[in-house]
C-alpha cells in the first residue's frame, strides 16, 4: 500500500512540477483572458469532473449532507489560495518558473505539512517527528540554494542592465522585488490547499461510511477547497478582462491554440492534486504531512528541469551550478522523509 502510494505520488509530482510551464506563452490571450477560462475549467469544473468519474453521480449528495459551517473552513482556505494563485502566475511572468517555484514550494512545504498535523491530531512517534523535522530543514536548505541561484542570476543580468536601470529609476530592480514578494505570498497560499483539504474531511468521511473507496472519496475535499478558490480567481480575472477590454482576445487569430493551452493547463494542474489526494490516502495517517512535503519537493525538481529546458539558466553558469546543488540537497531531504514514513 505504501509503495503504491509513493508510485502515485511520483506521478502526481510530474504533473505538479509541469503545470507552471503551462502558465507561460499563452498568447494571443492576455493574462486575464487566459485566467478567466482557467478559473472556470480548471478550478471550478475539474474537481467535480474527477469526483463524478471517481465516485459516481451521487457524489454531490455527500457535499449537500455536510453542515455548511464544516464546508466554510475549507472554502475560505481555498479563497486564500485563489488570491495566491494569481500572485504565483504573475510572479512567473516576472521571475521565471525555476525561482518562483522554489520560493513558493519552500514556504508551502513548511506550512502545508505541519499545520495539517495539528488539524488532524496526527502526531508521529518522537523518532519519526525528528526525521520529519530534519527532512524539512534539509529541504529548506535546498530551497535556499535555489533562491540564491535566482538572485545570482538577477545580479548577473543587472550588470548588463545597470545603466538602463539607473535611467529608469531602478524600475527593473523594483519589478524583481515585486515578483519576489508575490512568490513568497503565493507560497503561504499554496499551503492553504493542503490545510483546507485537511479541514474538509466531513464529506469524505460521509462517503467512506457509505461504502465509497477512501482513495476516491478524497476527491470531495477538492470540490470544497476550490469552490472558494474559484471565487477569488474568476472575479478578479473578469474584472481585469472588462477593465482592459481584452475580451476581444477570444476571437484573435491563433486563439484556438490558446484555448487548447487552457484545457491542457487545467488538466495538468488538477491531475497533480487529484493524484496527490490518492497518494495521501495510500500513505496512511501521515500522508497529509510527509506526502505534502515529498509532493512539493519532487515537483520542485521537475519544475527546475523544465526551467533548464526552457533556457531560463542559459548563459548563467554559476547560478545554474548553484541551482543544481539545491536540487541535489532536495533529493537528500526526500530520502530522509521517505525513511521517516517507513518507521
Amino acid at each position: 500500500m505504501v509503495a503504491t502510494g509513493f508510485a502515485v505520488l511520483l506521478l502526481a509530482t510530474l504533473f505538479q512540477g509541469s503545470f507552471g510551464i503551462c502558465f507561460k506563452k499563452y498568447q494571443p490571450f492576455s493574462w486575464e483572458a487566459f485566467w478567466v477560462l482557467f478559473s472556470i475549467v480548471g478550478v471550478l469544473l475539474m474537481p467535480h469532473i474527477w469526483a463524478l468519474i471517481g465516485i459516481g453521480g451521487d457524489y454531490f449528495s455527500y457535499l449537500a449532507s455536510t453542515p455548511l459551517p464544516q464546508l466554510l473552513g475549507g472554502a475560505l482556505a481555498g479563497f486564500f489560495w485563489g488570491i495566491s494563485a494569481i500572485w504565483y502566475s504573475r510572479a512567473i511572468d516576472i521571475l521565471g518558473v525555476s525561482l518562483v517555484t522554489g520560493i513558493n514550494l519552500g514556504l508551502s512545504n513548511l506550512l502545508g505539512s505541519l499545520v495539517p498535523m495539528f488539524i488532524l491530531g496526527t502526531y508521529p512517534s518522537p523518532s519519526t517527528l525528528v526525521l520529519i523535522l530534519v527532512g524539512q530543514a534539509v529541504l529548506m536548505v535546498g530551497v535556499y540554494f535555489l533562491s540564491r541561484a535566482g538572485f545570482m542570476k538577477r545580479t548577473e543580468m543587472g550588470n548588463d542592465e545597470h545603466k538602463a536601470e539607473k535611467s529608469s529609476g531602478g524600475a527593473k530592480s523594483s519589478l524583481f522585488m515585486v515578483g519576489f514578494i508575490m512568490a513568497l505570498a503565493s507560497g503561504a497560499g499554496s499551503a492553504a490547499i493542503n490545510i483546507g483539504a485537511s479541514a474538509s474531511n466531513a464529506p469524505v468521511d460521509l462517503a467512506v461510511d457509505a461504502g465509497v473507496d477512501p482513495i476516491f472519496a478524497s476527491l470531495l475535499q477538492w470540490t470544497v477547497v476550490f469552490a472558494g478558490g474559484f471565487v477569488a480567481n474568476f472575479f478578479y480575472a473578469l474584472y481585469k478582462l472588462i477593465k482592459n477590454k481584452t475580451y476581444t482576445d477570444y476571437v484573435k487569430p491563433g486563439a484556438a491554440i490558446a484555448y487548447g493551452k487552457v484545457l491542457l493547463t487545467s488538466f495538468v494542474w488538477f491531475a497533480a492534486l487529484g493524484l496527490y489526494g490518492f497518494a495521501s490516502s495510500l500513505l496512511g495517517s501521515l500522508g497529509p504531512v510527509i506526502g505534502w512535503v515529498m509532493f512539493n519537493g519532487l515537483a520542485l525538481i521537475v519544475a527546475n528541469l523544465w526551467g533548464f529546458r526552457d533556457g531560463e539558466w542559459k548563459g548563467f553558469v554559476r547560478p545554474r551550478n548553484v541551482a543544481l546543488i539545491g536540487n541535489a540537497i532536495i533529493i537528500v531531504a526526500l530520502i530522509v522523509l521517505g525513511v521517516s514514513n517507513g518507521i
